[in-house]
């Protein structure tokens, strides 16, 4: 039947329904009438002539009347005749084809006034025995009225209309006779503004008492029914197992075995071939990724193919999987009811069939529970056995403590494959029962370790930071001295080989200071394009120093690795340290194999690997992997803190594996160790990804022409004025009378301020700018910032052995500025002075 509006079928009006019919009608009725009295009363007075004349004359009255009314009579059927001979209109069409529908069809405007109905809608009127107003077609509403009412679906249907929707509902059984009962679900669709057509579709008949033949009491059974194929497909299912698994109408329904976890959905299909119905314990993954167990009825019917009938109910009071039912709010919007509130909190619930939780049985759980047990918290089972008490606990301590309302936590660790921390609170005793409220704090719990330990390492890092800055500054201050001391003690001097070992000793003491800087992140970066390839390659000859003859070393490379952003020599300083590692792992069985290799990954299998939210895009993975004895997960929960090792006394530092944490940290990555006792370790850097710009490709095709180029000895001697800002005197004094003595006219300040007031004052300007980074007052970079109008034509070099992140940064996106760290020998200084001139001039 076609969507368009039907409209009420017209009738022109009939003749004495026009105005001026109906005064023509009652004028000459009265003529009739008047001419029919005189005839009566004067006739005589007129003789037989006036009578004769009179009575033709009302005869000729009733005539006429009659010929009015035959003509409309024979005109409409004329009218009618013409419109079955011609062409219908839809609208015509639309009533004609529903007048022969086998199903029941009602009109009525949108007050419920009936307009028209097909005989189909006439013949049940009439077996009902029901009749409308004036005689005519009854409402459905009123056709109902004997059989426990039909209005409420009416009503709805007609609200559904109002919004221009089209609506259907199964009705009340309809009693036609005293033996038969019929069956009818109603739908409703709006025709126009003012019409809505009312269809009764034939659900079956049933005796007298019988359950009904419609699908809706199937639909919403309070168990799932299904039909199953042989290979494992779901033909067809209830409304109630859409519900279970969250599906959508329409939606298609899983394969079994993505209904029924482990081998539930493989014992099902074994069943086949047996006879009868055959019963199946399972556990089924429900919406939400609720699982809960369930048991089920199948049912093999005859065929080719085969297909069984299943019911399928969990193991509660309601008929569905524990915690399902109520996470489903049952149709309705949660928190209406205290079952719909135990259903939907947030929390644990346990309902107990007694007041004492030690010896009480569940009687029901919710949602929440089943999920965080993994399916052990049942009905049937014992409270307490869903615990285990950590030693020194026991069950009635804790107990005892969340019933006494005291405020205190009652902690306690569930028995489940993951442990599980929760908190414990009980109800009030009602009935001799009791409520009890389970709250997982595991989230809690493992951000107090977090931040117990970011604490630890944070303070550790700071000491570190600050220990190493002040070390630093004394560390290059006995480098100089030594150094200038070398020069007037030179080889063959006694004095020579006590001022070399002072240097070692420096240089050592520089390596350690270095590592502690790295830890906490305060080394100075400075940040370049890296192929990661070229970075191994150029450091694999020093690797293969430090892994000893007996580990064989090996670089895989990866395909369409993509570049990085990174200090190039703190990442070779990681990688180092990770092979010098392997090699310590290895040594006591004798050497072994360590493998470096690189690919390219996605930031999901970095979020995988356990990074927090990873940047989008392309990564870059380094495994370093030896074959040596491995590590115990306790050991490897503390391998990055600080002075913390495995090795022997006087052997490690411990700060081997917490500076490449904090090199790789420093550097936007990531860094994940696997280990396994006796098969050895693999470590793991993830560094994101980096496109570069078209200034930094050409920028980096130039390093690679450079690199077979050696710099040719030169003069370190020169002429320039330099200004050096330091605020360590030691280190100040013998840097400035170093290179005073190499030519150089050099200006001191002892800090930012100081070092300001000599740029404003000196006219002549300067050549070059030596200043430490961390400094009180006015430090280096902002006195860089200060007074950068009057260092346009200035060389800049930075000296430091400490600075913060945000100085990193500047000294990567401005290329033009040079950085010393410290400590430094004079030879050092005297090149990279003599560098920055060169470069000027």
């Amino acid at each position: 039947m076609a969507d368009s509006p039907i409209t009420e079928p017209t009738n022109r009006k009939a003749f004495w329904d026009k105005p001026f019919g109906r005064v023509a009608v009652w004028v000459l009725a009265l003529i009739v009438v008047a001419a029919a009295v005189a005839a009566v009363l004067g006739g005589g007075d007129e003789g037989w002539q006036g009578l004769f004349y009179l009575s033709g004359l009302a005869a000729m009255g009733v005539l006429l009347l009659y010929a009015i009314a035959a003509g409309e009579t024979a005109g409409r059927g004329f009218r009618n005749t013409v419109i079955r001979n011609r062409i219908a209109g839809p609208e015509e069409l639309g009533f004609t084809a529903m007048e022969n529908f086998p199903d029941p069809v009602l009109v009525t405007d949108r007050r419920g006034g009936v307009r028209w109905g097909n005989q189909a809608y006439k013949d049940l009127t009439k077996q009902v025995g029901v009749i409308g107003q004036s005689f005519g077609l009854p409402t459905i509403d009123r056709l109902w009225a004997g059989a426990g009412g039909g209005d409420g679906t009416v009503y709805r249907l007609a609200r559904s209309t109002a919004s221009g929707e089209t609506a259907g509902e199964m009705l009340p059984p309809l009693p036609v006779s005293e033996t038969q009962t019929r069956h009818f679900r109603l739908d409703a669709r709006p025709q126009g503004e003012s019409l809505i057509l009312w269809r009764l579709h034939d659900a079956g008949e049933g005796l007298t008492g019988s359950a009904p033949a419609s699908t809706d009491w199937s639909q919403n059974a309070p168990v799932a029914l299904f039909s199953l194929r042989a290979n494992g497909d779901i033909a067809a299912g209830n409304a109630t197992l859409r519900a279970w698994l969250g599906l959508a109408e329409g939606e298609k329904f899983p394969r079994l075995d993505s209904v029924l976890t482990g081998t539930g959905a493989k014992a099902v299909l074994q069943t086949r071939g047996g006879e009868g119905v055959s019963r199946i314990d399972a556990r089924m993954k429900a919406r939400d990724g609720i699982e809960s167990p369930v048991a089920l009825a199948v049912e093999w019917a005859p065929g080719d193919p085969p297909v069984a009938r299943v019911v399928m109910y969990g193991l509660s009071v309601t008929g569905a999987p524990p915690g399902v039912a109520q996470a489903m709010g049952q149709g309705r919007d949660a928190g209406h009811t205290l079952d719909e509130m135990f259903a939907s909190a947030p929390f644990g619930v346990v309902r107990l069939d007694g007041a004492d939780p030690e010896t009480a049985i569940i009687e029901d759980v919710n949602p929440v529970l089943v999920q965080l047990t993994g399916g052990k918290a049942l009905p049937g089972i014992k409270f307490c056995d869903m615990f285990s008490w950590e030693d020194g606990q026991s069950a009635t301590d804790a107990f005892a403590a969340a019933m006494a309302g005291s405020g205190e936590r009652a902690e306690a660790l569930l028995d489940s494959e993951k442990p599980v921390h929760v908190h414990l609170a009980f109800a009030p005793a009602r009935g001799g029962k009791r409520v009890a409220y389970v709250i997982d704090v595991t989230s809690w719990k493992d951000m107090e370790r977090q931040f117990a330990q970011a604490n630890k390492m944070q303070a550790v890092g700071q000491l570190a930071g600050g220990v190493a800055h002040d070390f630093n500054n004394l560390l290059t201050a006995v480098r100089l001295n030594t150094d200038e001391l070398l020069n007037r003690h030179p080889v063959g001097d006694p004095d020579y080989g006590e001022l070399q070992a002072i240097n070692s000793t420096v240089a050592r003491a520089a390596g350690l200071v270095r590592k502690l800087l790295a830890f906490s992140r305060k080394q100075t970066f400075r940040t370049e394009t890296l192929n990661v390839g070229d970075m191994l390659s150029d450091v694999s000859v020093l690797l293969r120093q430090i892994v000893e003859e007996t580990v064989r070393l090996d670089i895989v490379h990866g395909r369409n690795v993509p570049l990085i952003k990174a200090d190039k020599g703190q990442l070779e300083t990681a990688i180092i340290n990770l092979a010098a590692n392997a090699r310590d792992a290895m040594r006591d069985q004798g050497g072994g194999e360590l493998t470096i290799r690189t690919k390219a990954v996605d930031d999901e299998v970095v979020r995988q690997a356990g990074a927090p939210s990873p940047r989008e895009g392309d990564w870059v993975a380094i495994d370093v992997e030896d074959k040596g004895h491995g590590m115990d997960a306790e050991t490897l929960t503390k391998i990055f803190e600080p002075f913390f090792t495995t090795k022997e006394a006087g052997k490690g530092t411990g700060l081997g594996l917490a500076t490449v944490y904090g090199i790789v940290k420093q550097s936007g990555g990531f860094l994940f160790a696997d280990s396994e006792v006796g098969k050895g370790t693999t470590f793991t850097i993830y560094l994101p990804g980096h496109q570069p710009t078209e200034e930094e490709s050409v920028e980096l095709a130039a390093v690679e022409e450079a690199k077979a180029v050696e710099p040719a000895p030169a003069d370190l001697s020169g002429k320039g004025r330099i200004l050096l800002v330091e605020d360590e005197d030691a280190v100040r004094n013998i840097a400035a009378k170093t290179l005073a003595k190499r030519g150089y006219d050099v200006v001191e300040a002892c800090d930012g301020e100081e070092a300001y007031e000599i740029l404003e004052d000196e006219e002549e300007g300067f050549d070059l700018l030596i200043s430490d980074v961390v400094m009180p007052g006015l430090d280096g970079p902002g006195l860089l910032e200060k007074a950068r109008d009057m260092l346009t034509d200035t060389r800049i070099v930075f000296i430091s052995g400490y600075a913060a992140e945000q100085f990193s940064k500047t000294l990567s996106e401005e290329q033009e500025i040079s950085f010393l760290p410290k400590p430094f020998t004079l030879t050092q200084l005297a090149e990279k002075v003599k560098q920055e001139l060169g470069a000027k001039g």
